[in-house]
């Protein structure tokens, strides 16, 4: 089994008739993956993947660990990113049908051996409970840096998901190849199956002061500590208009004035380097890219744009332009090997973030929810019966 993907169709219900309305999907990638609240995957009963606010996930990874080309050419079509959908005077939009790349243990680049499983493979997909947090409305800014020009709210009061399918490749081995692997496990050997696992955890972001996260993690490879910051708003609330006032009538990722970001792993901090959005947003980018382990990768290419013409600066924008503004993530990596070990990461049991929103500057402190991408290697070993088991 390779190449998997998730194939499903949306339809958006219970609009108001209203001339030019028109609507994008909200996060910083502004992708279908918003309808996506949350994703378990399950081999032979053994959860294996958690993925806990999926669509942040989703949009951060999208945002900063694939191509800016791929976003504006084939993300647009597979996964809607930012495309102005208008529907004229309808109620309703048309069905839309999308491909979303899973990830986590399907969304390896190795095949999963389905003739080494005896039991069952469960993915259960949890949709967003309320149309509110997929869609948006508005002149909102869009990847390729323009404003969208359809304005008008379609005052969306549901959505109706249809035709989900798991779509992949079934390659079948010949099946001397298959007998020689089973009989090197009938000495008790395991397949050893390696994958990235991706969790997420939130933390409520009320004043402009020190924030902490203590997060019980218990994993032996973890590679990096990703936040992304979204306002708490903006993702249940649908905004008919966009004024630029503070980059906030959108529901992108902002940095929200972050001067300190600190990561320690079981009392030990990872990074000495001070991450001050404020003052040197160029290197939270640099961090953040470093915990993906591709700050150099030509093929990497963010859709940030650094505004500095003098309009943009006498509206508020700050040096940072858009990566504070609608793509904001930072990252601390604790990858300790480049080896093409399995584990390459630190062991951790405690974690523990500190950041301090603020109002540096001409920040203005927004209420909001923080996200932490949790980067770790994992192995699924399957032993001679078909029963798996969890190496973390």
């Amino acid at each position: 089994m390779m190449n998997s993907y998730v194939r499903f169709s949306v339809q958006f219900t219970g609009g108001t008739s209203i001339a030019a309305a028109g609507f994008s999907f909200k996060g910083a990638a502004q992708a279908a993956t918003m309808c996506i609240q949350s994703v378990q995957t399950y081999v032979n009963s053994v959860q294996v993947d958690n993925l806990q606010n999926a669509w942040n996930i989703y949009d951060t990874l999208l945002t900063h660990s694939t191509s800016n080309d791929w976003l504006q050419h084939d993300g647009t079509l597979m996964l809607g990113t930012g495309v102005n959908y208008g529907i004229g005077t309808a109620t309703s939009s048309p069905i839309y049908t999308f491909a979303i790349p899973l990830i986590g243990l399907l969304g390896s680049q190795q095949s999963l051996p389905l003739y080494l499983l005896n039991g069952t493979l469960q993915i259960q997909i949890n949709w967003q409970p309320n149309v509110t947090s997929v869609y948006q409305s508005g002149a909102v800014p869009l990847l390729n840096g323009t404003t969208a020009s359809i304005v008008a709210d379609p005052l969306f009061t549901g959505m109706t998901l249809s035709n989900v399918q798991c779509v992949y490749d079934k390659v079948t081995p010949e099946g001397a190849f298959v007998d020689k692997v089973r009989h090197d496990m009938m000495s008790g050997a395991k397949y050893v199956f390696s994958y990235t696992n991706y969790a997420s955890t939130s933390v409520a972001v009320v004043s402009a002061s020190q924030v902490n996260l203590n997060y019980g993690l218990n994993v032996s490879s973890l590679r990096g500590v990703v936040m992304s910051q979204y306002n708490s708003n903006n993702l249940t609330a649908i905004f008919a208009s966009y004024t630029g006032a503070g980059n906030n009538q959108f529901a992108g990722s902002i940095a929200n004035g972050l001067t300190q970001y600190q990561v320690a792993l079981d009392g030990r901090l990872i990074s000495s380097l001070a991450l001050n959005t404020v003052t040197d947003p160029v290197l939270s980018f640099a961090e953040l890219q470093k915990s993906f382990g591709r700050i150099f990768d030509a093929s990497i290419t963010d859709p940030v744009v650094n505004l500095s013409t003098a309009a943009s600066l006498a509206a508020g924008a700050s040096s940072g332009g858009s990566y504070v503004s609608q793509f904001f993530a930072i990252g601390a990596s604790a990858q300790r090997v480049n080896e093409g070990l399995s584990f390459e990461g630190s062991p951790a049991s405690i974690l523990n973030v500190m950041f301090n929103p603020s109002t540096t500057g001409t920040s203005t402190f927004i209420a909001s929810t923080a996200y932490f991408l949790l980067i770790a290697d994992f192995q699924l070993l399957i032993d001679s019966t078909g029963s798996v088991e969890i190496v973390r």
